[in-house]
């Protein structure tokens, strides 16, 4: 048995006759929902299945749910995906075929919120004050959380934000939103675990947004990959600190795309990009004041002392997010970089994300300013790896000392921010005029880390779940 999900767009204009055809070859479909709501069973069964759809559900995003059997596949494989069409006065409209991606799931009995979409659009509203309740799934009492708000950059929209504290680690915990007295939605989310444990994982990536089908894409493959949390390098929404809805719309693609085989959201650690802010500026330099990134140090809470900042997982895990010269010069975050690094010189793991690279492909300057700024202050402190973004390419580097190869004792960097952009060709030659690259193509992917005591596994996956690029290497501690 197999699990799939996906939200559809119907045409704007359907006739009272329109019905939704699914089709699979090799599959039974078993269950199908849509909008959470249970199809009829007795008109689900064999490889095809045609649903009656309603002309007021015109233009309109449904989420659309499938659970079938279908034969075995390998570790890491799914199944086909099925063809999904509209049929409408003789016409075929059709809206998925077998390259969609889908979010997979093979863990049962599923969440509660597999079929369902949460209603961001409700959540949109200010009129009404918003009530956020939480639980620990293993505790019968909900507790409500205490909600802060602010203006939403220059837009007439506000954040409102929770901070919860004392949370039981490794842990599933419900919230749900209430507004006046109504509920709007419930979801999932998990906690890390307070000691490392072998095989945990996180996925990494920056670069995400330029077409919501790409950044779809992607955002149910790092669900489906069941993370601890994502590391987003930068270049979110492409708004360029002046497109507040594209702000919106980047928000609305994680609420129903990021989302576990369980049903849990996907926490996001996000670093700056130069498409943050106004101008797209990269100034090393010279970089321009917070002012100039509105909406992303207004949207994430905690980014009041700047875009630079660490999240410790327990003693075994940091996680150290930089500002490559787009709200804060690069040599002005040395002292603080090099303090942060020797406070955690015990932790068994240590990474640091930020945008523009310091190896890069060569479809854009390297930033010599980092190189020299904090590569050295990476190879010094045991950093096992650092995460680039920005040139909308692949790229993994040999690990690295001084830019030279070090098996040994290197540091290596990789990236290099193709989430879901246009990717940049790769020049030829690239062995050899760059000589500290590993590996380099020019694919879509994210990254997936997973930690063993041992051995940390790197991963590029695209989002259809291919590994194009596959390494491992001992902790530098």
């Amino acid at each position: 048995m197999v699990a799939l999900r996906k939200a559809i767009e119907l045409p704007a204009e359907i006739s009272g006759k329109a019905s939704l055809v699914l089709e699979g070859d090799n599959v039974d479909f078993v269950e199908v929902y849509l909008d959470g709501e249970e199809v009829e069973r007795s008109a689900v069964g064999g490889s095809r299945v045609e649903l009656p759809i309603s002309r007021n559900a015109a233009g309109a995003r449904v989420l659309l749910a499938i659970l079938l059997k279908a034969p075995a596949t390998g570790p890491g494989e799914e199944v086909a995906s099925p063809r999904v069409s509209i049929r409408d006065r003789g016409q075929v409209k059709l809206l998925c075929d077998q390259r969609t991606v889908w979010n997979h799931c093979r863990k049962f009995p599923l969440g509660l919120l597999w079929s369902q979409m949460p209603p961001l659009d409700e959540l949109l509203s200010t009129k009404e004050s918003f009530l956020l309740t939480y639980r620990n799934l293993e505790d019968n009492e909900w507790r409500a959380a205490v909600s802060m708000k602010r203006p939403f950059g220059p837009t007439g929209h506000r954040v409102h934000s929770v901070d919860l504290k004392d949370l039981a680690p490794d842990s599933r915990y419900g919230f749900r939103i209430l507004r006046g007295g109504r509920l709007v939605g419930s979801w999932f989310f998990e906690t890390a675990p307070e000691t490392f444990r072998e095989g945990m994982n996180f996925v990494t990536g920056g670069d995400m947004f330029h077409t919501r089908e790409m950044l779809d894409g992607m955002n149910r493959r790092a669900g489906t990959e069941d993370p601890l949390f994502a590391l987003l390098g930068g270049d979110l929404a492409y708004a360029n600190g002046v497109d507040g809805d594209r702000w919106l719309e980047w928000i609305d693609s994680w609420n129903e795309c990021a989302i576990s085989p369980d049903g849990s959201l996907i926490p996001m650690i996000p670093v700056i990009g130069n498409h943050e802010v106004k101008g797209a500026s990269y100034r090393p330099l010279s970089a321009p004041p917070r002012a100039a990134a509105p909406f992303f140090y207004s949207l994430f809470l905690g980014m009041e002392e700047g875009s630079k900042f660490t999240i410790d997982f327990g003693d075994y895990l940091a996680v150290i997010a930089l500002d490559s010269g787009h709200t804060e010069n690069v040599a002005a975050q040395v002292p603080w970089l090099r303090k942060v690094l020797q406070e955690r010189s015990a932790f068994h793991f240590k990474f640091a994300c930020y945008h523009r690279p310091a190896w890069g492909t060569g479809v854009k300057g390297d930033a010599v300013e980092i190189q020299r700024a904090w590569c050295p202050l990476f190879e010094e402190n045991g950093v096992d790896a650092v995460f680039e973004n920005d040139h909308h390419t692949y790229k993994r580097t040999y690990p690295l000392t001084a830019g030279k190869r070090d098996d040994a004792g290197g540091v290596i960097y990789l990236g290099d921010g193709a989430w879901g952009t246009r990717t940049r060709n790769i020049g030829a030659g690239i062995k050899r005029t760059r000589p500290f690259l590993a590996h380099a193509e020019s694919s879509n992917h994210l990254i997936k880390v997973v930690l063993r005591k041992d051995r940390i596994r790197y991963e590029a996956i695209t989002a259809a779940g291919l590994r194009i690029d596959v390494s491992e290497r001992s902790p530098r501690q």
